[in-house]
């Protein structure tokens, strides 16, 4: 093998070890919550404004994810329900327009899935959760990356209404779509998206 073709060999391998910057899709991406009563879905709704970025680093400790979603993009089982959970007898988006996750520690296993460790921020409180990234699929030339994540939290540890006649505790919390590369020069903190006014 010539010069020429050891130097582009290099070149990809270093690419390879590059930390990868990513926008999300907002129009491509889906976060939804359902609530169980007795182990049945009682309440499935989804968020129609999200926005986010996520830094991938296989080789070093430079993984990131920041993800944000407006809570009164609530979209429900009807209008009524959209109304009741939007109210501040549930998340009140009025007072916390805004549900963020941030990551502080991302760890790849060798079948290409994740564990992820951050804070949730979620009706004015936040705590740590751990999210579980099922899918992350970036193929070459990397330009766009499917993923599939999900998460559990227990309403009761964001002050959220729970109990007997208002379903359980748990909720499961699901994010799947399309996130776009952005320049890999691009700081942590330029890829992440702002907080509202």
């Amino acid at each position: 093998m010539g010069r020429a073709g050891w130097l582009l060999l290099w070149l990809l391998a270093l690419d390879a070890r590059a930390a990868e910057a990513y926008r999300i899709e907002p129009e491509q991406t889906r976060v939804s919550f359902d609530v169980r009563r007795y182990g049945v879905r009682w309440i499935d709704a989804r968020f129609r404004q999200v926005e986010g970025s996520f830094i991938v680093d296989r080789a070093g400790t430079g993984n990131l994810i920041d993800v944000s979603v407006r809570t009164d993009s609530l979209e429900g089982l009807d209008a009524g329900w959209n109304r009741r959970l939007r109210s501040s007898e549930w998340l009140d988006t009025q007072r916390f327009p805004q549900m963020r996750f941030r990551s502080t520690h991302v760890e790849f296993k060798q079948d290409g899935s994740a564990v992820a460790v951050g804070q949730l921020t979620l009706h004015g409180v936040s705590r740590p959760v751990l999210l579980d990234i099922s899918r992350l699929d970036c193929p070459a030339p990397r330009q766009s990356c499917g993923f599939a994540a999900h998460t559990k939290i227990r309403r009761s540890d964001f002050d959220l209404p729970h109990g007997f006649w208002v379903a359980g505790d748990a909720v499961e919390i699901s994010i799947a779509g399309v996130a776009s590369r952005r320049d890999s020069r691009l700081t942590a903190a330029s890829t992440l998206p702002s907080s509202p006014d």
